[in-house]
């Protein structure tokens, strides 16, 4: 085709070559999940003593049951209660109460001669001095009674002389009254005369 003298060649292009296109299935492989960490918790094994666990469970069984009674009428019975507190003390400590040991110093000026029964004799002088700080509630011909606290009195006997009144107070090594050859004393715990007396040189001792 001529324009204007110009001649131009027109090229007419077949495209015979196709892109062949395929396409494939892909399979998506799916990662596995990471492995969550499994955490486990153990206690350790403690080793209990079967009488310790025996011996623990009753004492609980005890306390739970005393708590128990605060809350109970105050008229009920006080035979429970004693029960309770007696196998406590039996669980915990195998059996009734250590004894508690009460103490009196005896007065340098005297000797211990000897304790029979409850009753100790002195001698070494010819005055007798109060072993303790206390208060005279009986005066009689030859003996005084002391009384230490509100349960517990010292009787001093075969005084030849006197020289204190019922509703003294006195103190220790102070001068009660006077004697021959000898003295002898007596402890009453809540009205009642204490023959487990141990006595030495320096101390009388028993238990309440």
């Amino acid at each position: 085709m001529n324009y204007d003298g110009v001649n131009s060649i027109v090229c007419d292009a077949e495209e015979n070559d196709w892109l062949d296109v395929s396409y494939s299935e892909r399979k998506y492989v799916e990662q596995p999940a990471a492995k969550q960490r499994k955490f486990k918790f153990g206690l350790p094994k403690i080793k209990i003593n079967k009488k310790f666990a025996v011996i623990a469970g009753v004492a609980v069984l005890c306390v739970a049951l005393m708590a128990c009674l605060l809350f109970i009428d105050g008229n009920f019975s006080k035979d429970v209660f004693n029960a309770v507190k007696t196998a406590y003390s039996s669980a915990i400590f195998g059996g009734e109460p250590a004894p508690v040991a009460a103490k009196i110093a005896i007065p340098a000026n005297v000797n211990l001669v000897d304790v029979k029964e409850g009753v100790a004799t002195f001698n070494g002088g010819r005055a007798t001095l109060s072993f303790t700080d206390g208060k005279i509630t009986e005066v009689g011909e030859d003996f005084v009674k002391v009384a230490i606290d509100d349960a517990t009195t010292i009787t001093y006997n075969q005084l030849t002389e006197i020289y204190v009144k019922a509703g003294d107070s006195i103190s220790a090594n102070a001068l009660i009254g006077k004697y021959k050859d000898s003295f002898t004393t007596v402890l009453t715990v809540g009205g009642e005369a204490v023959t487990d007396v141990v006595a030495s040189e320096k101390q009388l001792t028993w238990n309440v």
